[in-house]
Formats: structure tokens, C-alpha cells, sequence
């Protein structure tokens, strides 16, 4: 059973959600003895699940089953216990906070199919409220259509009017669910045009321009126009307008949508980093910042290593070396446990060599392993950048070698402007090492396209005579 859809599944689950499993199993299922009793005998053995303790046959005289070939109602069981599982999760989702109007949606359905009126504007009301309350978001509107929809269409027969009260706000509703969603879409259409690099984007034709003017009003409205108006035409002045507005805005979103907009602000501004550092270094700083406080960065309880990776290098960069210090320490329960070690070591070996001490980042990075290789890359590049400032020339030339030719050898790094980015790295800190001049390792630097550390390397040409 240790592959079954039922074990891979209860693996994934949390401590609390597996003890909430089981309390949903006695109160909805407590009469049915096999299923509740195999969920019993799992229940131990999570998260690992070993094996052994897995077995069919092993499993069926624990729970005193009669022997049947290939362990078939042992198998059943199970696939009654995986759909109570699903029924379970899906449960737990209905009735969180989040999901609150899809609860007020079907009671009204149910009072409605009840015939119960007063019960069921009473139920209306509270919805109303609700969603009154609840962050804008792209289906907002779309909700507010819904239980407008729902209202209209309950009335009796005798109280119709032509001019029914509410019904223009259906209409508006739809009209705003309509402009919003659209301009969503269009943006993620518009950047994956980008990322596949496709000369004409078929966003155009989905763009409803006719609706603009009226809803420009509407405040995830307009984040979603400026976006996609940056997505359109990426000038400086397009994504300062969309950076600009999207940290003013003081109102709610929903979550999702506030993720959605960051990570177009993230990714855009991850394509003026190399340009200029010092100009794009600080604001892309207050992005992580601001996704940090509103809890966005977060994804179903965990930060990816990559986005820890860039604020500390943001942080490092923009010198804010105390905040990144909380950081590490604040948010280092987020990482998974698996490679959690590799990145705190990384982190707090890039905090050390902002602050100077150069000889702790080569202590901290000794044979450490990285699950994304990406990783062992920047690493490698901070250990040759310490050995460069502790004027350690023998290691630092060992050091450079061989990391060119293990930038020659992976097949990771199969993108060809990457692997030129970190071997023109190397060339351009030999340069530096071998004491060429100032003017010499400016044209080199003006010459390659794909540069890792440029920032880092101008530092150090500065301090060179002319």
C-alpha cells in the first residue's frame, strides 16, 4: 500500500489535519467499522508510512479481515477511506473563512428549494455583508451577480415586476466580472507571450477596450490595466505607474490576485536588475517586503528557497544586513525541511560577506550540497569572491579552474547566456587578479552581454588606479 493513492495522499497531510480527518471519520462515519479502523491502524506511522507496516497481508490480520486473494477487501477499504479523504478536504475548504460565500450560496439554494422566504433574505443580508467586508478580488463582482442573481429569481410570481430592485445590479456586476477577469487574463496571456519569446501576442484580440473608460474606477480594475499595460510596452515609465499604484493602494485584495500582480511586478523588475542595481535595487526590495507583510509569499505554509534566496540578495545588496539577520531567523520554519540547512548556511554566508568577514562564508559553505543546482552556482560565485578578498591567489586560481570546468561538464547549466554569465565572471575576475588594467577590464565588462556579480565587479575596478 506504501504507493497507493490513499497513503501518498495522508503523507501530505499535516498533524492537525490528520487529527481532523479522524475526528470527521467518527462523527460522519463512526458505525462503519473497517475503514475507521484502517485509518486507526495508519494513523501511528505518519508521515513516514514505512513500508513494512504497509503491507496487505500484514494489514488485514491487524484489523481481523477474512483472507481474500490479493488482499481485495483490504483494497476496498482503502478506496472507501481515500473518498472520505477527498469528502474530508473538500469539507474543510467549504467551510473555511476564504470559501465563506460558497457556504452562504448553497444554504440560500437549500432554503430556497425549503420555500422558507424570511429565512432566506435573512440568509441574503448576511452574504451581502459578508461580501461587503470580504478583499476585492476578480470574482467579487461575479459573487455579488451571484447572490443578486439568486435574490431576483426567488420572488413569487405575484410580486413580479417589470423593474424588479436589484436586477440593474446584476447587470453591473456581470458588466464589472466581465472587464476585470478579462484584464486578468489578458495580462497572464500577454506574459507568457514573453517568457515564449512569440512575436505577436493573441491577447489583443480577447482585450475588451470598449469597457475601459467605465471601469477604471474599480481599483483591481485599474492594477489590472496598468499591468497589462506594462505587459504590452515594458517602459521604465509603464512599470513605475503599475509599482507605483499597486503599493499606494491601501484597499483589500484577495489574495490571489495580490500574488498575481506581485510576482508580474517581481518578474519585471527582475529584468532591470542587471541594467542598473543601484536604481532597481531598493524598490525591488520593498516588493519582497510588502509580499512578506501581506502574507502572499507564502504558499500553502511554506517559502520556496528561491524566494528566500533573492530577498537576502536583495537585502544584502540594498545593505539592510540587520533585517536580513531577523529574516533568516524569522522565516526559516518556512523553508521545507529538506535542504532548510543548505539555504540558512547560503543566507547567513552572503550576511557575512556584506559585513565583511570574509573568511566565515568559506567555513559555512564547506561541501555543502544544494537540491537546485542553481544554488551551488551562486555559491561557488561567493567563495571565488572570497578568495579574491582575502588575497588568496593560489586558491583563488584552483578555485577558478576547476569551478569553469564544472560549469563545462553539468548539463544543468544548458542555457548558453547562464554558463556565459558565470564564466565571463571568471574571466573578468582574473583580470582583476592578475592586476590588468582599469581601462583594460572596463572594456571587457562593456563587452559581455551575460555577467553575474557586475555590480560586485565595478565595486572592486573602482578602487583601481586609472
Amino acid at each position: 500500500m506504501k504507493n497507493s493513492k490513499l497513503v501518498k495522499l495522508l503523507s501530505v497531510l499535516s498533524t492537525s489535519e490528520m487529527d481532523g480527518f479522524g475526528a470527521y471519520l467518527k462523527a460522519f462515519h463512526g458505525g462503519e467499522g473497517a475503514p475507521v479502523s484502517l485509518y486507526e491502524y495508519l494513523r501511528p506511522f505518519h508521515p513516514a508510512f514505512p513500508a513494512k507496516e504497509l503491507e496487505k497481508g500484514r494489514i488485514e490480520k491487524k484489523l481481523g479481515l477474512p483472507h481474500t486473494n490479493g488482499h481485495k477487501r483490504v483494497s476496498n477499504e482503502a478506496s472507501k477511506l481515500y473518498a472520505w479523504l477527498l469528502d474530508f478536504l473538500a469539507w474543510e475548504k467549504f467551510r473555511s473563512e476564504e470559501n465563506k460565500f460558497e457556504y452562504f450560496r448553497m444554504l440560500l439554494q437549500s432554503l430556497r428549494e425549503k420555500k422558507q422566504e424570511q429565512a432566506f433574505f435573512s440568509v441574503a443580508q448576511k452574504a451581502s455583508d459578508w461580501l461587503d467586508e470580504a478583499p476585492a478580488s476578480a470574482c467579487k463582482p461575479l459573487q455579488y451577480m451571484q447572490l443578486g442573481h439568486s435574490k431576483y429569481y426567488y420572488t413569487p410570481t405575484k410580486k413580479w415586476e417589470t423593474r424588479q430592485e436589484g436586477i440593474e445590479e446584476v447587470a453591473t456586476q456581470l458588466h464589472h466580472f466581465c472587464y476585470t477577469a478579462n484584464l486578468k487574463y489578458v495580462c497572464e496571456l500577454r506574459s507568457r507571450a514573453r517568457a515564449l519569446q512569440e512575436k505577436e501576442s493573441i491577447a489583443e484580440k480577447y482585450r475588451l477596450k470598449d469597457l475601459a473608460h467605465s471601469e477604471q474606477h474599480l481599483v483591481l480594475a485599474r492594477l489590472y490595466s496598468l499591468c497589462e499595460k506594462m505587459l504590452e510596452h515594458d517602459t521604465d515609465e509603464n512599470y513605475q505607474n503599475f509599482y507605483d499604484a499597486f503599493l499606494s493602494n491601501e484597499g483589500l485584495l484577495d489574495k490571489e490576485d495580490e500574488h498575481v500582480l506581485l510576482t508580474y511586478l517581481i518578474n519585471a523588475i527582475a529584468r532591470r536588475l542587471p541594467r542598473d542595481q543601484e536604481q532597481w535595487g531598493r524598490p525591488a526590495f520593498m516588493l519582497y517586503q510588502h509580499g512578506l507583510d501581506k502574507g502572499v509569499l507564502i504558499t500553502d505554509g511554506y517559502l520556496s528557497d528561491i524566494t528566500f534566496h533573492n530577498i537576502i540578495q536583495l537585502a544584502s545588496g540594498v545593505q539592510e544586513l540587520q533585517w536580513a539577520e531577523w529574516f533568516v531567523e524569522a522565516y526559516a520554519d518556512f523553508l521545507v525541511a529538506e535542504g532548510r540547512d543548505s539555504t540558512l548556511k547560503l543566507a547567513r554566508a552572503r550576511i557575512a560577506f556584506e559585513q565583511g568577514d570574509f573568511s566565515k562564508p568559506l567555513e559555512l559553505l564547506r561541501e555543502l550540497e544544494f537540491k537546485d543546482y542553481s544554488f551551488t552556482l551562486q555559491a561557488k560565485v561567493l567563495q571565488a569572491r572570497c578568495f579574491y578578498e582575502l588575497g588568496e591567489r593560489e586558491l583563488l586560481d584552483a578555485f577558478m579552474k576547476s569551478f569553469d570546468l564544472s560549469l563545462l561538464r553539468n548539463k544543468v547549466v544548458n542555457k548558453k547566456g547562464a554558463l556565459n554569465a558565470y564564466r565571463n565572471f571568471l574571466k573578468v575576475l582574473k583580470k582583476l587578479a592578475d592586476g590588468h588594467s582599469r581601462r583594460k577590464i572596463e572594456a571587457a565588462l562593456e563587452k559581455y552581454d551575460h555577467l553575474v556579480c557586475k555590480s560586485w565587479l565595478k565595486c572592486k575596478l573602482q578602487s583601481l588606479p586609472e
